[in-house]
């Protein structure tokens, strides 16, 4: 399990509420893979997940377009390749279900990317947001 602490804000109150549902999510992920949920509640969580990281993203890149943030298209290319990674996964569990390797993957591979990007990109970004007055 995560948790949003204080070297992870950003400053911008949208993309912290965010971020806050986003572990929330992620732990409920965590949470159904350490109580070995049925397929389907598992199948529904990695969704329900995948869909808020997507809207995520798009919030958080339309506030980056219309600040002029100068590093959007390198941050909107760890979005996509982000998205891209998670949906590899999401096809994965479908085809083959749980195993202890998935959940390691997908552990590992999504708390571990978010909070590095979190902890870097989207602080990088909040301060200049907050930077330009907006």
């Amino acid at each position: 399990m995560i948790s949003l602490t204080k070297d992870m804000e950003t400053g911008v109150e949208k993309i912290d509420l965010q971020h806050k549902e986003l572990i929330n999510r992620i732990n409920s992920l965590v949470a159904i893979g350490e109580r070995a949920a049925s397929k389907e509640e598992t199948q529904k969580t990695i969704d329900y997940l995948g869909e808020y990281v997507v809207k995520h993203f798009s919030d958080e890149e339309e506030l980056q377009v219309k600040s002029k943030y100068p590093k959007y298209p390198e941050h909107k290319k760890l979005h996509t390749s982000f998205i891209d990674d998670y949906t590899k996964l999401q096809k994965e569990f479908a085809e083959n279900g749980n195993s202890m390797d998935f959940t390691m993957k997908l552990n590992n591979s999504l708390i571990v990317w978010i909070v590095k990007h979190i902890k870097g990109n989207d602080t990088e970004f909040g301060r200049y947001y907050k930077a330009q007055g907006l």
